[in-house]
């Protein structure tokens, strides 16, 4: 399961932005999570609840965004229908996945004395 790791990861993260602010309580945590980034959300959030334990962030809910894949044409630069393959039908040129593979840190709330 790399859910851990990815949730030790971001919570790493997350304890460092905390550190800027002492005495912070983190409240939430947002993530921007692609679709086809390899992390089954369901598990990041399992596993997120594990790791924010003993933390600035425990209790800290984690909140999921998904992101779809979505391809790009590097010619035209027109958004492509996902399963159009690797060419454009307008001009084409090559597709390449514009979203949907990321994993990012987006927001962190936190409280602060």
């Amino acid at each position: 399961m790399h859910e851990y790791s990815v949730a030790s990861s971001l919570l790493d993260l997350v304890d460092q932005h905390a550190r800027e602010h002492p005495g912070a309580r983190v409240l939430r945590v947002h993530v921007r999570l692609g679709e086809h980034c390899g992390v089954e959300p369901d598990l990041l959030r399992t596993a997120w609840d594990l790791v924010r334990e003993r933390s600035p962030a425990a209790g800290a809910a984690l909140e999921v965004a998904i992101v779809p894949l979505r391809w790009e044409c590097r010619m035209c630069e027109k958004w492509l229908d996902p399963g159009t393959g690797p060419r454009c039908p307008a001009c084409g040129g090559p597709a390449a996945v514009a979203s949907g593979l990321e994993l990012w840190l987006d927001r962190t709330e936190l409280e602060v004395e």
